[in-house]
């Protein structure tokens, strides 16, 4: 820094608050040139996450969001649905089919007395 010459003062002892202040400067200058740069990377993050979402909007078809989740939701319930067909079925074929097995043993076991009668 230079000495300022101001007519009829001295600032030659003022140095040190002129060299302060030009200290503070550059500090302020630093760091203004830290935020500009955060700023633009922060920038590019945004740019980059509303390139991201709405390459994400055109995934879904004509844009609608709320059909594409009610489509999976009606394939969800038509699986749900079909499982409790099958389980349903299982029980009905596995009580049908003790039903024949006691029927045939007591079909059996009717020709075997009947049988023992007759001999």
């Amino acid at each position: 820094m230079c000495a300022i010459d101001i007519p009829g003062k001295s600032v030659d002892g003022h140095r040190e608050i002129v060299d302060a202040i030009g200290q503070l400067k550059s500090d302020l200058d630093d760091r203004h040139a830290e935020n500009v740069t955060r700023h633009a990377v922060t920038d590019r993050k945004v740019d980059e996450a509303i390139r991201r979402i709405d390459d994400l909007h055109k995934a879904f078809p004509d844009g609608d969001w709320d059909g594409h989740r009610r489509y999976h939701e009606a394939i969800i319930r038509k699986a749900e649905d079909r499982a409790q067909f099958y389980r349903e079925l299982r029980g009905e074929m596995a009580k049908k089919g003790l039903w024949a097995v006691v029927v045939v043993l007591g079909l059996a076991l009717w020709a075997w007395f009947k049988a023992r009668i007759n001999s």
